[in-house]
């Protein structure tokens, strides 16, 4: 009886280097793509989370009577009994979020007490600074949730409790409301209490006049907010549809979530600060290691960045927009409503003399 071998199927070696070979090509190919869809699908959410804080600044227009205002300083957080105007400490983000579904947020900063802050409130304004709040993360730039806050150590603001040294962090917002076209989104003038908010000589008044000269440079806040603004429809000259509102805001990447970025080190809660506020002088620019930006707008999407207009409506800009049209657009009462408006009236840079 003759005997046959049995031979056993399989891969030879170089076969299957072949075919492993053939995958990592087919990945190398599909990667691209698929990060590109989540990068779109993240700037979709960064889309609507834009619509949804300006569809909330025109419904506390609509309640209110001006768009949010901007607040006291960087040392100052939201005071639900201090209402929406120029006595309200807090910044922009918090007079918003009863418009954004976010009462329940907003209201933990309030003892019934407009003038007296009691332990209960103090430490109910932290608890505000330390939640995160999904409408001001863009998702390409970081995740949703708090993070480190180095600055001031637990100090958090004048109104508020300390941080614990085992939980030193705060909500931070990607996003900024429009202070105009001057190189300026800050004052280091103002009240160290309630008490001396009372008799205190502000900068300027509630549409942006300077009352006085808190910065040489600065002759009118020209934007939507700032210092304890009160900025209504009316007051934006140049239209609704072609004056910015809430812009993304630019960020030095290496400092996402440690909080050494100098416009991104306090919280989303405060006052009128770079952190939450930014104009149109410098270019927009998308984020890139090692470059601090503190006064302009820009993104971490590789190709748009993306901006509310006072009529609500989100339109995605380039980073090589004009510069005049740019700044045009963050003064609210300069006529500079398009490319064309700007250069048929041939008068130099936009803006009041400087």
């Amino acid at each position: 009886m003759t005997s046959h071998k049995k031979c056993s199927a399989g891969f030879t070696l170089v076969e299957l280097l072949v075919v492993i070979s053939i995958i990592g090509v087919l990945i190398a190919l599909l990667l691209p793509a698929v990060q590109a869809a989540r990068e779109s699908a993240r700037r979709t959410q960064c889309h609507n989370n834009l619509k949804q804080l300006a569809l909330g600044a025109l419904n506390h227009h609509d309640q209110i009577g001006h768009y949010p205002t901007g607040g006291w300083g960087w040392w100052w957080v939201g005071d639900a009994d201090r209402g929406f105007g120029k006595d309200q400490p807090g910044g922009w983000v918090y007079n918003v979020l009863p418009f954004i579904e976010q009462t329940a947020l907003h209201g933990l900063a309030s003892d019934g007490q407009k003038d007296v802050h009691t332990l209960a409130q103090l430490e109910g304004a932290r608890l505000v600074v330390v939640r995160p709040v999904s409408a001001v993360i863009c998702p390409t730039r970081r995740p949703h949730g708090v993070f480190a806050k180095p600055i001031d150590n637990t100090f958090v603001a004048y109104n508020s409790e300390e941080n614990p040294p085992d939980y030193n962090v705060a909500g931070r917002s990607d996003y900024a409301i429009n202070c105009g076209d001057y190189k300026h989104n800050e004052y280091y003038d103002f009240p160290n209490s309630l008490a001396n908010a009372v008799t205190f000589s502000w900068c300027n008044d509630p549409i942006g006049n300077r009352l006085r000269k808190c910065d040489p440079q600065v002759k009118e806040l020209n934007g939507i907010s700032f210092q304890r603004s009160e900025v209504a429809i009316k007051h934006v000259t140049d239209g609704t549809t072609n004056t910015y509102l809430i812009g993304e805001k630019y960020l030095n990447p290496q400092h996402y979530e440690d909080g050494l970025d100098r416009g991104d080190n306090e919280t989303w809660c405060t006052g009128y600060n770079n952190d939450n506020f930014r104009n149109g002088v410098d270019p927009p620019l998308l984020d890139r290691i090692g470059l601090e930006g503190i006064y302009g707008f820009g993104s971490a999407h590789p190709t748009t960045w993306q901006m509310a207009y006072c009529d609500g409506h989100v339109e995605s800009l380039t980073y090589d927009i004009d510069e005049y049209l740019h700044r045009g657009t963050s003064n609210r009462h300069d006529g500079i409503v398009d490319y064309e408006s700007y250069y048929n009236r041939k008068v130099g840079p936009v803006g009041p003399s400087r």
